[in-house]
């Protein structure tokens, strides 16, 4: 009876493992190989130049800025979630930052033709990450070397201990900030930090009409904080 119970809770084990696998390895697989991912990146550039052409033709006491997350909406790092899926490794800070230190993350489609856009504009560009400050340099320098707008004057904030982004986005209110790009709610708004999938969606439906208008999301099937959702 003992190994009985022992090959079902291996078989559980296995199938659960296999499960989450799957269903990784089949986001990963849309998210690199699919024309839509690709389209909906595309729409989000698309739509974030109309609005910012809108903006630039109002008056304004202060400059205009965009602020742009990171990872999955300025750089592309399937690579790394690549590996995490062969090796079945979780996220760790130590293998993140080993593949940071890589500076190899390409850009999201469409990504370089808005943010050059916007430069040419003379509107200033913020980026505002939860990569770590310890990861600030190669950050900077892989994108410059993806091609990306990025000088002594650029500000990138970066998180120190504090996830949520709140403390950084007030630190920014001497611009008006013409637009939020992100790939996660909380990117644009602490209402969604930490909180459940539900709630995420009742701060969707109160703030619905600044998605598309100031709030452009882009899609990531890979991870996000609506993982964490299912746990509260």
């Amino acid at each position: 009876m003992k190994y009985i119970f022992l090959i079902i809770v291996l078989v559980l084990c296995f199938v659960s493992c296999v499960n989450s696998n799957s269903r990784k390895d089949h986001s990963i697989y849309w998210q690199k190989n699919s024309a839509e991912y690709y389209a909906l990146c595309i729409q989000a550039y698309n739509i974030a130049k109309f609005r910012l052409d809108k903006a630039l033709i109002s008056t304004s006491d202060k400059p205009l800025a965009i602020v742009a997350d990171i990872d999955e909406t300025v750089l592309n790092n399937l690579p790394y979630n690549e590996m995490l899926i062969e090796t079945g490794e979780s996220f760790t800070q130590n293998t993140w930052s080993e593949w940071v230190n890589k500076r190899e993350a390409t850009a999201i489609p469409g990504a370089l033709d808005f943010f050059n856009y916007v430069e040419d504009q003379d509107v200033e560009i913020i980026y505002l990450s939860n990569r770590k400050i310890e990861n600030y340099e190669p950050t900077k320098l892989n994108l410059i070397s993806a091609g990306f707008p990025f000088d002594d004057k650029t500000i990138m904030l970066l998180r120190d201990k504090e996830g949520n982004k709140e403390s950084r986005r007030k630190q920014l209110e001497s611009y008006k900030i013409v637009l939020f790009l992100g790939d996660n709610l909380s990117d644009f708004n602490e209402c969604f930090y930490k909180k459940s999938n539900e709630s995420r969606t009742e701060g969707v439906n109160s703030l619905r009409q600044m998605f598309g208008n100031k709030y452009i999301l882009f899609p990531n099937l890979i991870y996000g904080s609506w993982e964490m959702g299912f746990e509260n």
